[in-house]
């Protein structure tokens, strides 16, 4: 009994360090980030309060991206908030708009997941749907602007 202690002891630190280090190290293999922001409309209007996510497709390296959209309906992708713009490649795109039974944007700070809330999906699957969304682009070497115009007369 007396080794067992003594073992956990030794060890304890050791896989608490490893779980410290696994954190950090989580993005130690991203390939090199380029800046990419853009503005996303629908119908010809700024899109407001929507998310995007950037999937890697393809021989594309690295994780998911993020962006929201601002009142003007502006973004800029990040994998984390200390790791700012995607790698250069090919990307599917997904964006999400949920909103509140009386029409007003789902909540950002929100503790319950959009469904549970009552909000409801504004967009299309053809958006908003990870691998049926008909959105895509490519992001060049130095990055650049992206930008989205959805429909939702036309699909």
């Amino acid at each position: 009994m007396r080794i067992r202690a003594i073992a956990l002891g030794l060890c304890a630190p050791l896989l608490l360090a490893a779980a410290g280090c696994q954190s950090e190290d989580r993005f130690s293999s991203l390939p090199d980030l380029v800046p990419v922001s853009g503005t996303v409309t629908l119908d010809g209007e700024p899109l407001s309060g929507a998310s995007l996510m950037f999937l890697p497709v393809g021989a594309t390296k690295g994780q998911t991206c993020y962006g929201a959209t601002d009142a003007s309906g502006h973004y800029e992708l990040m994998v984390s908030k200390e790791h700012v713009g995607a790698p250069v490649g090919e990307f599917e795109v997904v964006v999400n708009k949920w909103v509140m039974p009386d029409g007003s944007d789902f909540p950002k700070d929100a503790t319950v997941p959009p469904g549970e809330a009552g909000a409801k999906e504004l967009l299309p699957p053809h958006y908003t749907t990870e691998g049926m969304s008909k959105l895509k682009a490519t992001v060049p070497a130095g990055g650049g602007e992206i930008n989205f115009d959805l429909s939702l007369k036309n699909g």
